[in-house]
């Protein structure tokens, strides 16, 4: 019960510490490095309350893939960096590219939906089956039921989060010095 309890101030104090670094530091870099810090004593406040799973998608989700995302972002719209050539938009093929990548998802979709995958996945998981998996415990089953019932909102959040970076970087781009 001791270790416990010294744990739990230890960890909030460094919760404590990193949240400020968050809110306080003037460089983008070092505020999500702080926030990285405070995802991780979050994890390990899941561990003190013997989540394990939780504990662990904590680090591999969040404290991972969304500040490595987070990260890239950042760094990709700080300020003084290399300037485009004024000639040639370097950027102008991926218009095109963008578009077919676009008219493919938007064919994948209307496939799925025309088809009946979607609705077919969604009736055999059940409106209320995923809270019942999520209660049961069972990893191997969250994921069944996350990837098969589940798994169009599911892909319509990883297209969020591209396109959320996408928008980041263009909002982010700057002119270079010599154009307008």
């Amino acid at each position: 019960m001791l270790f416990t309890q010294i744990s739990f101030y230890v960890l909030s104090a460094v919760a404590l510490a990193s949240a400020l670094g968050v809110i306080l530091n003037r460089n983008a870099v070092y505020s999500m490095l702080s926030l990285i810090v405070n995802l991780l004593s979050l994890a390990l406040f899941f561990l003190l309350l013997n989540a394990l799973f939780i504990a662990t998608i904590q680090v591999l989700i969040y404290a991972g893939a969304v500040m490595v995302l987070f990260l890239f972002v950042v760094t990709m719209l700080t300020p003084g960096g290399v300037s485009v050539n004024e000639r040639a938009d370097p950027l102008r093929w991926q218009w095109g590219a963008g578009a077919g990548m676009a008219l493919i998802l938007a064919g994948g979709i209307a496939y799925a939906a025309l088809s009946g995958a979607i609705a077919t996945d969604a009736k055999a998981t059940g409106a209320s089956a995923l809270s019942s998996v999520i209660s049961q415990g069972s990893t191997e089953t969250f994921g069944l039921a996350l990837f098969h019932g589940y798994v169009f909102p599911f892909e319509v959040t990883g297209v969020l989060l591209v396109a959320a970076a996408l928008g980041a970087v263009a909002l982010g781009r700057r002119p270079n010095r010599a154009g307008k």
